[in-house]
């Protein structure tokens, strides 16, 4: 069964790949389940005639000349959204936003994440946004975030405060400043692993800003993340050198290492057909413990935090437009290669407490390709891509990576009758290892959905792993099974 399904991806991918295109599908957004809002869009891609003034402009890759200029955003037609969502595993999800037309409240999202795999297990997580303008330059968003979890012998609560500022430039004088970011926040932990307590809190900075001069565009980025605190500069070339455009040379500093490294990036722009592009951009990351809990609430922390340091991140990217045709036929192809070196990525690990992992962190030696492919018939849009990504540990005598499968080979299919729209999804993921590095097994997920929608509300149900195949975070927690999803949508 396995290796027929899998033979049979394969052959379809090479074969769909000969075909031609007309459209690009409409986007949505998926993850776990179909909890997340849909995002409608055109069927539009390398087309100049762009409505700049859409509240979710198309993609437009980079070299391609736009013919339009940006129109004004229209007024929002709806203010407010919920969203509910239950399933058979006792989770519940619940979103919320409205958007009123204050310049004190310009802004409320909340949404709520409940999970339950097992009796002994429970998660709530709470997430409340609220975004205000204190004047037309001055935007000014606060969030506030609180998780909760309990399994055997384990108690957490991590309580996150954030306030944030963003705006696209500042004058001051004969300087100027643009793509400014400004953040403050508390962060507060408590946990008892096994009885023994842990509790920190610290405060986090983060500054970001890129100086704007004649010749030279310096990029700079301060952080204090849960206790530790990098510094990344970058002097750029304002201009080209070469066909390669805005080359810098960047800095990635830490209490532990001082990493140089080099920026880049090159397009060329095919006629009529796409763009290749050839780029290395460096990272400097917080490893906020909040990001780690939305993959598995039940994980234990500890003071060996640090931040993550990227120096390497070369991409090499061909994205191919075909014509127009009217049959079923292939509109977009996207080839991409990554090759990355992370110092202190972090990977789980187990802790005395049978159930809960922790974090250790290594550096991380990964090469990802990527092949995606997009086709269109009528109301028939379908989805084929293939992973193959090679990551290792280069302290550990570069022994596989845990939970990073080898190939992953992902088929998406979506059908629109009428109100209805219909979904079919089959994920497979092959050769994975687990933090001890033993082999786990092959997990084939299909996915079946159904959603009817009228006017500005929608019902819709998911079957989420037919064939019941686990899927692990960490292999000593219980893996994702068959699963059941309901929900409600609604707009006014």
């Amino acid at each position: 069964m396995k290796r027929t399904l899998l033979i049979l991806t394969l052959v379809l991918t090479l074969t769909l790949l000969f075909s031609q295109t007309q459209e690009l599908p409409d986007l949505t957004v998926s993850g776990e389940s179909s909890f997340k809002p849909f995002l409608y869009k055109r069927s539009l891609l390398f087309s100049p005639e762009l409505n700049m003034g859409d509240s979710l402009p198309a993609f437009v890759p980079p070299g391609v000349p736009l013919q339009e200029k940006p129109k004004p955003i229209p007024a929002m037609q709806h203010r407010s959204y919920l969203q509910f969502e239950g399933n058979m595993d006792f989770g519940l999800n619940s979103f919320i936003s409205y958007y009123p037309d204050s310049f004190i409240l310009n802004a409320l999202t909340y949404t709520l994440d409940m999970r339950s795999p097992i009796s002994e297990m429970l998660s709530v997580h709470n997430n409340l946004f609220l975004g205000t303008e204190l004047s037309s330059h001055f935007p000014l968003s606060f969030r506030f975030q609180n998780v909760s979890s309990q399994a055997d012998d384990f108690d957490n609560t991590v309580l996150d405060f954030n306030f944030s500022h963003h705006r696209p430039d500042l004058t001051i004088g004969n300087v100027s400043f643009k793509d400014i970011s400004a953040q403050l926040g508390y962060n507060y932990i408590y946990q008892k692993n096994l009885n023994k307590p842990y509790k920190c809190n610290y405060l986090n900075v983060y500054l970001a800003s890129c100086l704007e001069e004649e010749i030279l565009n310096w990029k700079t980025k301060f952080m204090v993340k849960s206790g530790d605190f990098g510094i990344q500069i970058a002097p750029v070339y304002n201009g080209d050198i070469m066909d390669i455009s805005k080359p810098g040379i960047h800095l990635l500093v830490d209490a532990y290492t001082i990493v140089p490294s080099l920026e880049f990036l090159y397009r060329y722009p095919i006629t009529g057909w796409g763009v290749l592009s050839l780029s290395n951009v460096p990272l400097l990351e917080g490893n906020d413990y909040l990001s780690f809990l939305e993959a598995t609430p039940w994980i234990s922390f500890s003071d060996a935090h640090k931040l993550k340091k990227t120096p390497l991140n070369f991409s090499a990217g061909l994205e191919y437009l075909y014509p127009q045709k009217i049959n079923f036929s292939l509109g977009r192809l996207n080839i991409n290669n990554n090759l990355r070196y992370e110092i202190d990525s972090p990977v789980l690990i187990s802790t005395d407490n049978y159930r809960i992992p922790t974090l250790r962190y290594t550096d991380v030696f990964s090469n990802l390709t990527t092949v995606e492919a997009f086709f269109k018939m009528d109301k028939l849009n379908m989805h084929q891509g293939l992973e193959l990504e090679l990551a290792y540990l280069t302290e550990s005598d570069y022994t596989r990576a845990p939970y990073r499968p080898l190939l992953n080979l992902d088929s998406r299919f979506a059908y629109g009758y009428g109100n209805w729209y219909f979904n079919l999804d089959i994920l497979q993921h092959y050769f994975t290892k687990d933090h001890r590095g033993h082999n786990l097994p092959e997990a084939i997920i299909l996915n079946l959905g159904a959603e009817y929608h009228k006017d500005n509300s929608a019902a819709y149900a998911q079957l989420a792993n037919l064939f019941n195949r686990k899927e692990w975070v960490f292999s000593e927690q219980p893996g994702k099974g068959r699963n059941l999803y309901i929900g409600l949508k609604h707009r006014f």
